[in-house]
């Protein structure tokens, strides 16, 4: 009983933590400032990283800086081992030995055997292969006249016994279009689904104190109109489209024109969040729509079918 305590307690802490994961928003900070971006990345309160170096990353970066510049210890010179008298005796003995046998592998010894063996004549062999060598060649003209007739009569006949071979290829055709067919309807099913799942994932995504301070310049008055107004379509209508995807809480927004000027300003600034939970939620969320949107009805539009055309049999 006091193991499967224990054991529930883990579980328990273990789902709490996978909750705190989920439910904490999870984003950094940004900003472009005097021509010097700075950037935080953090989860919840706690500082992941930031441009300054600080945070977890930075102080692990330091960390493992200050282990390399340590000083490594010296390491201890091994002592040579003191060599045996008894070892060198033996060596010594085992060269003598070698050096006997060696002198009885110098000494010539005549082989009985060898003047047994009678000799070959080259005559007696050319004679056997010039004799094999016209029967054999004799014999592959015979079978070549004959081949190539046999084959031609039997591609002819079996050209003419496959009157069949239309139907053949008609079903093959079809099945090919029934497999793209399920695929391009596999495809849609998916898409349909993951529609409103998607945009639950992108409206996840908060971008707060959304802060926007341009200064358009030129020292050309028409230019610096031009430039004005090319960058405010892109900007006004830009926000626009990401607000439709994503949530965008603007701070302020600032775009100005100054004629007459050689360098601009471009300040901007935000806070960007996102909780995983979403993504989970989302993702529940597309399994359901599929399941019981796509995957059941087309099951029983197929079960259907095929006991129609069993009753037609």
């Amino acid at each position: 009983m006091i193991i499967l305590k224990i054991l529930l307690y883990i579980l328990l802490a273990v789902l709490a933590l996978i909750l705190v994961v989920l439910i904490t928003p999870a984003g950094g900070e940004f900003s472009y400032i005097d021509g010097k971006f700075r950037y935080k990345v953090k989860l919840w309160i706690i500082n992941l990283m930031d441009s300054e170096g600080g945070g977890l990353y930075g102080w692990w970066k330091k960390r493992k800086a200050n282990k390399k510049d340590k000083p490594k210890k010296p390491k201890k010179e091994k002592k040579p081992k003191p060599v045996k008298e008894k070892k060198s005796k033996k060596k010594k003995k085992q060269r003598e030995k070698y050096e006997w046998e060696k002198e009885l592998d110098d000494i010539p010894v005549n082989d009985p055997e060898a003047d047994m063996v009678p000799a070959v004549t080259e005559d007696t062999d050319s004679g056997a292969h010039t004799e094999t060598a016209e029967n054999s060649s004799s014999g592959v003209t015979a079978h070549t006249d004959e081949a190539p007739k046999e084959d031609d009569k039997k591609k002819k006949d079996e050209a003419d016994d496959d009157p069949f071979e239309s139907d053949d290829d008609d079903k093959e055709n079809d099945e090919e279009k029934k497999s793209l067919s399920d695929k391009v309807e596999f495809l849609v099913g998916i898409w349909e689904s993951a529609q409103r799942p998607m945009l639950k994932i992108f409206k996840g995504f908060k971008l707060k104190d959304f802060y926007i301070d341009f200064i358009i310049a030129d020292e050309d008055a028409y230019d610096c109109a031009l430039k004005y107004g090319r960058y405010s379509t892109l900007i006004f209508n830009g926000i626009a489209f990401f607000s439709q995807l994503f949530t965008v809480r603007l701070k302020t927004i600032d775009v100005r024109p100054q004629f007459g000027a050689a360098k601009g300003r471009w300040d901007t600034s935000g806070k960007l969040s996102f909780r995983l939970g979403t993504a989970v939620i989302a993702g529940a969320w597309f399994l359901l729509t599929y399941i019981f949107r796509t995957f059941i009805p087309d099951k029983l539009r197929k079960r259907k079918m095929k006991k129609s055309a069993a009753r037609q049999k």
